[in-house]
Parts: C-alpha cells; sequence; structure tokens
C-alpha cells in the first residue's frame, strides 16, 4: 500500500479509522454486496485473502490517488498498486505492495511486470525481485519471489492508528503516516492517510499469475 517514487521508507498511514468494506474467496472473490460500507476491522479481515491462509498468492489491484490535505477530497491518479494481505492478527493488518506509474498510454497494465520502474515497495521485505535503488525491479507479486515466512511487513495497525514500517524494520519507532479512513465500499478496499493519498484496490482477489488484463475499476 507514495509520491513520485515515494521514498521506500515512506507507506501506507494509519489515523483513525473511519470506514472499512471487503470481500472474501479464493483467489477471485466472491461477490461483495457493493452498496455495504464496512468499517470495523475485524469484519473487514474476514473479508479479505491473506497469504498465511492460503496455497496461493492472491493479489489485489488498484490506484494510488492524491486527496486534497484539507478537504480530504479524492483527487486524481497517482500510481499504479498491487497489494497482497500477509496475516491479520489483532487489529493488526500486515501487507506487501508494490507501486509503479502508469504507461504513456495511460494504463496501468498490471499484466507487464517487468518494464516499469517500481518505485514503492516495503524496506524489509524479502523479495528477490525487489528494485532498490537504480535497478528496475519488477511489478511480480507472489509466492515465488516474496520470501513472506521471514519478512518483515509493513502494517496497518488499527489500534495505533498508523501504517508503514514497523519498528521491528526500522528502529527504533518504524516509519509511517496516520490512518485518515479505512474501509470496503462500492467493491473496492480503501484506505486515505495522513501523507495525504487514497490507496484503493478492487475487493475481487487475483492470481497473481493471471493478473488483470483491463482496468480494475
Amino acid at each position: 500500500m507514495w509520491k513520485a517514487m515515494i521514498p521506500m521508507m515512506a507507506v501506507l498511514s494509519v489515523a483513525t479509522v473511519a470506514s472499512a468494506q471487503t470481500n472474501t474467496g479464493e483467489t477471485s472473490t466472491a461477490q461483495t454486496t457493493t452498496t455495504q460500507t464496512i468499517t470495523d476491522p475485524a469484519q473487514i479481515a474476514s473479508k479479505l485473502h491473506f497469504w498465511t491462509q492460503e496455497s496461493g498468492s492472491p493479489v489485489y489491484y488498484g490506484e494510488v490517488r492524491d486527496v486534497d490535505a484539507r478537504t480530504k477530497q479524492v483527487l486524481g491518479h497517482y500510481q499504479c498498486l498491487a497489494l497482497a494481505f500477509i496475516k491479520y492478527e489483532n487489529g493488526v493488518f500486515y501487507y506487501a505492495h508494490k507501486m509503479w506509474s502508469k504507461s504513456a498510454d495511460g494504463s496501468c497494465h498490471y499484466e507487464d511486470v517487468t518494464s516499469r520502474k517500481v518505485g514503492n515497495h516495503g524496506l524489509c521485505v524479502k523479495d528477490s525481485e525487489a528494485g532498490f535503488g537504480a535497478a528496475i525491479g519488477t511489478a511480480r507479486m507472489s509466492k515465488d519471489n516474496i520470501d513472506y515466512m521471514h519478512s518483515i511487513f509493513r502494517t496497518v495497525d488499527t489500534n495505533t492508528h498508523r501504517v508503514g514500517e514497523t519498528a521491528a524494520c526500522i528502529p527504533p519507532n518504524g516509519v509511517g503516516a496516520g490512518l485518515y479512513s479505512l474501509k470496503i465500499e462500492n467493491g473496492r478496499f480503501k484506505v486515505i492517510t495522513t501523507r495525504p493519498l487514497d490507496y484503493e484496490v478492487n475487493i475481487e482477489a487475483q492470481d497473481p499469475q493471471h493478473p488483470p488484463t483491463v482496468p480494475v475499476f
């Protein structure tokens, strides 16, 4: 879960958990009631797919958008987004993500994992295809390249209302932002942080071996 190659240590932010709504399924999520809004963290977790609970590598696709700092109105596109939820424990979501810029034709091209420079991902994630520094890296998100059993993931902590790298990754306090809102709404998982940025993914999890070839919204 980031501005023009947001520093790797800047993260999905958590401040005041406002609303959240999510959907469950296998690698292709079950249907969601698009009119329902879910804000309770436990209910949200019940609608998501976690790598620690499934044999596959479910990934959610969407985009990051700018947010007006004063009105919190969601504005235009900022970066493309691939998001994987690793586990949920006591109000804390552990996640992996990658972000990259749109292609010249205005598309995120989720199926093209090698062409675009990946500008934001977890600092302490053991990823054989991470692109630190000048390295291009890839947008590939699966258990084949991410060692999810031995990585330190970023978190959305609904207890402390923070999102980002934890103290275990960056001592002594981690690096992150506050959470303005968290919800599942209209078939989307949405997080607005105090950076301020809006992170949205389609609530239907996908098999990363067969990522979307068309816009997800």
